[in-house]
């Protein structure tokens, strides 16, 4: 075979496994729960950043958005992408050693903290110096040490990106330097950031103002970092109170980038704005959009008690007969004035897809539009069950010997029984034995009396 004939099969494949990909990340955006298709929602605020999401993290809603799933490029929140493989990929205290490719290859005018080649530093300052001071020769470190390679670690990143659901993200490097084919989405970046704040600890990482590295084998100083998110360091005069964690970024062609998490109460928000043309109008979309969101929406534990649905499964054997309990937490975002009693819901069962004993699960809806669902496992057969069991209880010995026959309990009839039984035995012991003393008293009578005729003269001996 042909070497060319051979490459453009590859070609071929690759490009088709592509698309076969694109496909699926287009079948799951299409399960994105967008309120703004069902209801009417509350006046959102005017954005000037050209690409704006903003989603509930527990129900992954989508609040709002703003050419949401248009590629943009994301600059440094790339490195979102790069810790959350970290933290899924290390230990904290494992040791990262620095390359020449990862401390010379960062492009110029790259954001970094001086690290050099044979430099030595934990995974935990390294997500320091990446997430705090944006160091692209971190984001390299980082990489070589999880997959060997920078080229197998954008692998890696574009995997794990298809895996959440991406619908327009390619990455091309894992610092967010500008090339053309390193691009995402709003709605992709909420995406990974959701996955992020999972680790509390990435997310105080994340939500560090300032940070100091202690000297390394390579450097005998101190190095000191300072963030430059506006809603954690309160620079630009816009500190958010709720705000937990975010990355910022910036080159010029993706022009200013940001990334949030903010919580209050029971709602935990996530705002992505790209493409600003200063960090003060990514910082005050954000702001304004956390507003709008926590004022106007609430988040819904579906397991909760007070949210729980009546069903009474009739479908299937009887309210009576079978029972269930939700396996999972499960969250809802509606707005205000709506509550899970407005949703309709059904049970569903698995069947031949049941897992462990999750056999259903309970599924949400508005409008025919899914808005969350619940896995429900089947509750101990002593729980579910209206109908009493027939036991076999076996007594014990006391007890059977206690229960009462003829009007005597059982053990005096026993006692009766072996009495008599012992009675009967020493009678025949003394029958036998009086028996036995007058055979021999016989015998011996007629030994004698043999004996005496034998001795007697009268009687003269036989003779043959």
């Amino acid at each position: 075979m042909k070497r060319g004939s051979l490459s453009n099969r590859i070609r071929r494949a690759a490009l088709l496994l592509a698309i076969l990909l694109l496909f699926s990340a287009a079948v799951q955006a299409g399960g994105t729960i967008r309120l703004q298709e069902l209801i009417s929602l509350p006046q959102a605020p005017e954005t000037e950043s050209d690409y704006v999401v903003l989603m509930e993290a527990k129900s992954g809603t989508v609040l709002y958005e703003k050419n949401a799933m248009e590629k943009a490029y994301p600059a440094s929140i790339t490195k979102v992408m790069t810790a959350l493989l970290t933290m899924e990929n290390c230990r904290m205290d494992e040791n990262v050693s620095f390359s020449y490719r990862a401390t010379h290859e960062i492009g110029p005018g790259s954001s970094s903290i001086a690290r050099t080649e044979g430099e030595i530093m934990t995974v935990e300052q390294c997500l320091y110096g990446l997430m705090v001071a944006s160091a692209n020769e971190v984001a390299q470190g980082l990489a070589e040490h999880i997959s060997g390679s920078l080229e197998s670690f954008v692998a890696l990143m574009n995997l794990r990106a298809q895996q959440l659901g991406a619908v327009n993200t390619h990455f091309a490097n894992a610092h967010g330097y500008h090339t053309e084919d390193h691009y995402t989405c709003a709605y992709d970046m909420a995406l990974f950031m959701r996955e992020a704040i999972r680790y509390d600890r990435l997310v105080e990482i994340m939500g560090t103002e300032r940070y100091q590295i202690p000297p390394t084998n390579k450097h005998d100083e101190i190095t000191y970092m300072k963030s430059s998110h506006p809603l954690l360091t309160g620079d630009d005069k816009m500190k958010y109170p709720y705000a937990l964690a975010g990355k910022t970024g910036y080159t010029d062609e993706a022009l200013c980038t940001l990334v949030t998490y903010a919580s209050q109460g029971d709602m935990d928000l996530i705002c992505v704005t790209m493409h600003a043309a200063t960090r003060t109008m990514n910082g005050n979309d954000t702001v304004a959009l956390f507003n709008y969101g926590f004022q106007n929406f609430k988040c819904y534990n579906l397991s909760s008690r007070e949210a729980v649905l009546e069903n009474d499964a009739s479908g299937f054997l009887g309210k009576n007969l079978i029972n269930f309990a939700y396996s999972e937490e499960a969250y809802c975002t509606l707005p205000n004035g709506m509550t899970p009693e407005s949703l309709s819901s059904e049970i569903v069962f698995l069947g031949s897809q049941a897992r462990d004993d999750v056999l259903a699960t309970r599924i949400y809806t508005l409008g025919g539009m899914e808005l969350g669902r619940c896995d429900l496992k089947v509750l101990p057969m002593k729980d579910g069950l209206a109908i009493k069991p027939i036991v076999s209880v076996v007594p014990s010995r006391n007890e059977i010997l206690r229960q009462e026959h003829f009007g005597l309990p059982l053990i005096y009839w026993i006692l009766i029984g072996g009495g008599m039984v012992l009675l009967l035995v020493i009678w025949l012991s003394i029958w036998l034995t009086v028996r036995a003393v007058k055979r021999y008293k016989r015998r011996k009578a007629h030994a004698k009396q043999t004996m005496n005729r034998m001795n007697d003269d009268r009687f003269p001996p036989l003779l043959y």
